[in-house]
């Protein structure tokens, strides 16, 4: 039988191979895909390295397993890919944490014009000097939390390890540790006029975020979503864990978004057990 991990390794390769890139772009993410998996077991081990090289972008990370995660999720993986017929399109990248999905937009898309928003100060710090570093235009950078109303939340990190990308609202096994963070609604930043995406991965908060557009009409400005949903997220919190998941969708149905759900749990069984998402939401009426 084949491990899991040379199997996770297998569809890193068939996924690069598989993806509507040109071919020179296959092999460059297939060459960075080695370098970095060779890097992170041998000099990793000796030296903790917390920068790389990805593609023509040089990134910053807390630690270099991040480097490697972020690059195989959203590089390799594809998870944010998506194809716009605007050669300039607009980005919300909500949730940016240190940036890849940004420097992934930018790269997709150079001509884009991307805001980009995280909570947490000290991963903010990071994002800015990766946009900075690399000297990218058109990125727009707030250190906020979204919400519906604006204000002040509590936000838990893990102040041992920071830039997790378990940061919640909620409590959780990894991030325990409780910090105030601003918050603004996301319609508050919206123009009145087309977004072409809006990438949605704000561990928890997804819920309130999109009630906030809908209440304010903002969907109706929206392409396309790429939303991470985060089910029952808070499982493990003294609250009782209601089923939102009917509720999430009832709203996107309501405004005549079109949805593919794409679920990465593979073992659903155990009851009130946290399971990631991701909903892929296009507007007809856009397109």
């Amino acid at each position: 039988m084949i491990s899991r991990k040379i199997y996770r390794q297998l569809v890193m390769i068939f996924s690069i191979i598989n993806s509507k890139y040109s071919l020179k772009i296959k092999i460059e993410l297939l060459l960075t895909w080695f370098r970095i998996n060779i890097k992170y077991r041998t000099i990793n081990k000796l030296y903790k390295l917390n920068k790389e090289k990805v593609l023509s972008y040089k990134v910053k990370a807390f630690d270099y397993e991040s480097i490697k995660l972020l690059f195989e999720e959203i590089f390799c993986s594809n998870v944010y890919y998506f194809e716009s017929t605007n050669d300039h399109p607009v980005i919300f990248d909500c949730g940016a944490n240190i940036g890849f999905t940004t420097i992934y937009f930018k790269w997709l898309y150079p001509n884009s014009e991307i805001y980009a928003f995280e909570p947490d100060k000290i991963t903010f710090e990071i994002l800015s000097k990766n946009i900075q570093n690399n000297n990218i235009q058109g990125v727009h950078l707030y250190n906020v939390a979204l919400s519906k109303t604006a204000g002040k939340i509590d936000f838990f990190v893990n102040l041992i390890n920071p830039g997790s990308v378990w940061m919640s609202r909620y409590p959780n096994v990894i991030c325990k540790d409780k910090i105030s963070v601003d918050s603004m609604p996301l319609s508050s930043f919206m123009p009145d006029e087309t977004i072409d995406l809006i990438k949605l991965d704000v561990e928890g908060s997804e819920n309130e975020v999109i009630d906030d557009l809908n209440k304010n009409n903002r969907i109706k400005f929206v392409k396309k979503f790429i939303i991470e949903y985060h089910h029952k997220i808070d499982y493990k919190g003294k609250r009782d864990q209601r089923n939102e998941l009917g509720s999430f969708l009832n709203v996107l149905e309501s405004n005549n978004l079109e949805y593919q759900i794409d679920s990465r749990l593979m073992h659903v069984t155990p009851e009130n057990t946290v399971q990631n998402m991701i909903i892929y939401i296009h507007n007809k009426k856009l397109s």
